[in-house]
This record gives structure tokens, sequence and C-alpha cells, in this order.
């Protein structure tokens, strides 16, 4: 009875160990679960966190490459105004430096015809002085020619009326104007037919040593009586008076 007490102790003890082992084990098991259970939950909340960060730096990055992008669109459009501007202005300018040119041109070829139609009304002035000229001249020779043809006949006629007036061996003034005829007379002539003057001397004529003026009136008068004086004396003329006496001796020094 002892014994049969005693295997039911200790088969009652064995039961509660191995219940006891397999509540620890299944104690051991749930802890180790939960410890994984809580490692996937701590994986799975960083990789939340990661693809939160991610999705947060990525649509930064498109937000900055957007920004970046609008900027270059913007900096392109002002580049393409600001070339479509430059396009325009230089067309302007080669269009006004065209029509400047064509301006200058037309200005040039303007002058051009403005200058030869001048030059061609100033030959056709100078043609027409020239013509009116060259009649003026035939003119004028042809009164000279028909002057000294009347002049010819006129002295040729005084010629005749004086040849038969001429006595014979009779040579007339008129006769010695002929260089030859002149010289003849002279070398036949006891004395020169040239020009002859007084020379006074100073014992005849005492007062001629003595000043004398130039005259009475104005410096212009006298110098003119002088010349009319000198050119009397060259033909033959003497002096008569006082101042005319002071002239020669002046001709005569001179």
């Amino acid at each position: 009875m002892a014994k049969k007490a005693g295997s039911a102790k200790k088969k009652s003890d064995s039961a509660a160990a191995k219940k006891k082992s397999a509540a620890a084990k299944k104690a051991a098991e749930t802890r180790k679960k939960n410890a994984a259970a809580k490692k996937k939950a701590a994986a799975a909340k960083k990789a939340a966190e990661t693809r939160k960060k991610n999705a947060a730096a990525k649509k930064k990055a498109e937000a900055a490459a957007a920004k970046k992008k609008a900027a270059a669109a913007k900096k392109a459009a002002e580049t393409r105004k600001k070339n479509a501007a430059a396009k325009k202005k230089a067309a302007e300018e080669a269009e006004a430096a065209a029509k400047r040119k064509v301006a200058a041109a037309k200005a040039a070829a303007t002058r051009a015809a403005k200058k030869a139609e001048k030059a061609a009304a100033e030959k056709a002035a100078a043609k027409k002085a020239k013509a009116a000229k060259a009649a003026a001249t035939r003119k004028k020779n042809a009164a000279a020619k028909a002057k000294a043809k009347a002049d010819a006949e006129a002295a040729e006629a005084a010629r005749l009326a004086l040849e038969a007036k001429r006595k014979p061996g009779l040579l007339l003034a008129s006769d010695q104007k002929d260089a030859n005829v002149a010289k003849k007379l002279r070398a036949r002539a006891a004395t020169s037919t040239a020009a002859t003057h007084v020379d006074s001397r100073q014992e005849v004529s005492k007062i001629m040593s003595k000043a004398v003026k130039s005259g009475s009136g104005k410096k212009e008068t006298a110098e003119k009586r002088k010349k009319a004086f000198h050119k009397r004396w060259l033909e033959g003329g003497n002096a008569k008076t006082i101042e005319e006496f002071a002239w020669q001796r002046e001709f005569l020094n001179s």
C-alpha cells in the first residue's frame, strides 16, 4: 500500500516536473516568439522610417529638380527673348543701314547729275562766250583792217598830193622818217640834225649857282611841269625860266 502510494507520488512529481518543463519550454518559446516579433516590429518600424525618409528625400530632390528645371526654363525663355530682341534690333539696324546706303547712293547720283549739269552749262557758257569773243575779235579785226585800209589810202593820197607839190631835188621833213635818208642827211650836213641843248657856263650865268626853288604851287603840279619840260627838252627844246634852267642842270648832271 505504501509502495503504491510512493509510486503514485513519484509519478505525480514526474508529471508535475514534466508539466513544469513543458510550461517553461512554452514560456521560452513564447519569449523567443515575442522577441522575434518585437525585432520584426522594430525592423518594420525602421524600414517604414527609412521609406518615409527616402520618400521625403526623393520629394525634396524632385522639388529641387523641378525648381532647377523651372529656373533653367525661365533663363532659357529670357535668353530666347533677349536673342529675339537682339535679332530684331540687328534686323532694324541692317534695314536702316540699307536705307542710308540707298539714300547716300541717291544723293551721290544727284550730286553727280548736278555736277555734270553744271559742267555742261559752264561748257556751253564758255563756248558761247568764246564764240561771242571770236565774233567781237573778227568784227574788231575787220574794223581795224578797214581803218588801216582807209588810213593807207589817205596816206597814199597825201603822199601823191605831196609828190605833186615837190620840186625837183627837194627833201621834205617827212622824208627824214626814213632812217637811211636821215643818216645820209646827217653825214652831209655841217652840223648834226640831232637835238642840241644850251650848256650854261658858270661865269656867264651866275644865277645858275644859286639855289632855286622847285616851283610855286603844289609838289604834284611842279612834278607835272618838270615832266612836261623834260619831254620838251628831249625833243630839242631849251630852258626859258629859272625853274627850267635848274631842271636842265639836273638833267645834264644826272
